[in-house]
């Protein structure tokens, strides 16, 4: 396992190097040392000078291999720092790590396409930089930056342009598989939150087919079962199984969790994930309630940023891993966020405390049913629609009366309509002489 240095630079107050650290390890990085300053950025370092020369010491000390900085770096400030590390020491800066993480976790095409079309945004601006120096110096390879190629910065653009068409078919296909479930009678339900909050562990509590800890293929026409390790991003594709919550027919889709300070163009590359949450029926935003409120705070407001600039879903907020918390601190932590997270839902995916509870608030939240009540005739084609309506709507009865066949049922308005339409085209049964 590679050893590494963790480093922050902040404007003001004090650096907290958790979630870099964090990274650091789901990239399977050894976190040897730490090192944060407060100050104003500076141009050339990011850092002061003589706190790059601490670094410097203290990989050299450590044996690291690399430097990973929770901050953004420019490419002459990713330049200058190398040159005062060890040799061979390597800079790495937040948004390179994530990229590299969500690398080793694209074990789908549409996830494989997303992680490059980020990895060629992010090389974009640069290519771009090496192109205005070249030709302002005159001098390929300025500065350490690589030799200019004229041709690199088209390159970048075409290849994606054509990762973007490749994407917009397959969210097309995506969306009519929607369309093709919603019209089967299913309610689409999606977990969003940060990474770590327990969104697939929460799944595997309310799946239909899944145990808690269970991470075995199912069947081979399934997506792959949502992993529960504590690990950042372990889930970056989608996975979508049956949950269970009651009456209705309901697909919970487990997707990326989140990461603070994500520039823009790192969430719209991952925009095809994500429309598994802005096109849902019903949005679950789990949150991690043992971590501390401030943080819980500045995590709720960053995740409604996200989902209220697309999404037109009800948001149920889940407070999760309560079996971590005091009820008297949970209540506390309920009055503080009152604000962001109104009549939010307490449970623990781990034990399936109050899962019963999140279950029933998913059913109420769900966009209405209709109730429709039909008397059929006794045709060929009867039977077969009242067992399309057992597939499709929740039917509360069922009464046979001469030739006529009374059903009571409730459904969404789309299948409602279609068992109207279904139940016109019957024709009634004609007398043999």
């Amino acid at each position: 396992m590679s050893r590494v240095v963790v480093a922050k630079r902040v404007d003001r107050g004090d650096a907290d190097l958790t979630e870099i650290s964090d990274l650091a390890r789901a990239a399977g990085y050894e976190v040897v040392g730490e090192l944060t300053q407060t100050r104003e950025e500076d141009a050339a370092f990011h850092f002061g000078e003589g706190k790059v020369g601490e670094l410097a010491s203290l990989v050299a000390r450590e044996d690291a291999v690399a430097v990973v900085f929770d901050n953004r770096l420019g490419p002459y400030q990713t330049y200058n720092i190398a040159q005062k590390l060890p040799d061979d020491a390597e800079v790495i800066d937040r948004f390179t790590l994530i990229l590299e993480i969500f690398g080793q976790r694209a074990n789908t095409r549409k996830a494989q396409l997303q992680v490059e079309l980020a990895e060629l945004r992010y090389e974009l601006p640069r290519a771009e930089a090496k192109a205005s120096l070249a030709k302002r110096d005159e001098r390929p390879g300025f500065m350490g930056l690589g030799e200019y190629d004229e041709s690199r910065e088209q390159d970048i653009k075409a290849q994606i342009s054509r990762i973007k068409n490749e994407l917009d078919a397959i969210a097309d296909k995506e969306e009519t598989r929607r369309e093709q479930r919603r019209e089967s009678g299913f309610d689409l339900v999606a977990l969003a939150g940060y990474t770590n909050a327990g969104k697939s562990t929460l799944m595997q509590r309310l799946a239909a087919d899944l145990e808690v800890g269970q991470n075995d293929e199912l069947h081979p026409d399934l997506d792959p079962t949502a992993e529960s390790q504590d690990k950042l991003f372990t889930t970056l594709g989608t996975t979508t199984r049956r949950a269970e919550t009651g009456k209705r027919d309901v697909l919970l889709t487990d997707t990326v969790g989140f990461v603070s300070d994500l520039p823009h163009w790192l969430v719209e590359s991952f925009k095809s994930t994500l429309d598994s949450v802005y096109r849902a029926d019903l949005v679950l935003l789990v949150v991690d309630a043992s971590e501390p409120v401030e943080e819980m705070r500045e995590k709720l407001v960053t995740s409604h940023d996200t989902l209220y600039e697309r999404n037109e879903a009800p948001i149920v907020t889940v407070f999760n891993k309560v079996d971590k918390v005091e009820a008297e601190e949970l209540e506390e932590k309920r009055a503080a966020l009152s604000a962001l997270a109104p009549n939010p839902v307490a449970v623990s995916g781990l034990t399936g405390e109050n899962v019963e509870e999140l279950a029933d608030r998913v059913e109420g939240e769900l966009p209405a049913w209709k109730r429709e009540r039909l008397l059929l005739p006794m045709a060929d084609d009867t039977m077969s629609l009242v067992s399309w309506l057992y597939d499709h709507a929740h039917v509360e009865a069922e009464e046979y009366e001469g030739e006529q066949v009374h059903v009571e049922f409730e459904a969404r308005p789309a299948i409602v309509e279609k068992a109207r339409a279904k139940a016109a085209d019957l024709s009634a049964p004609t007398d043999s002489a």
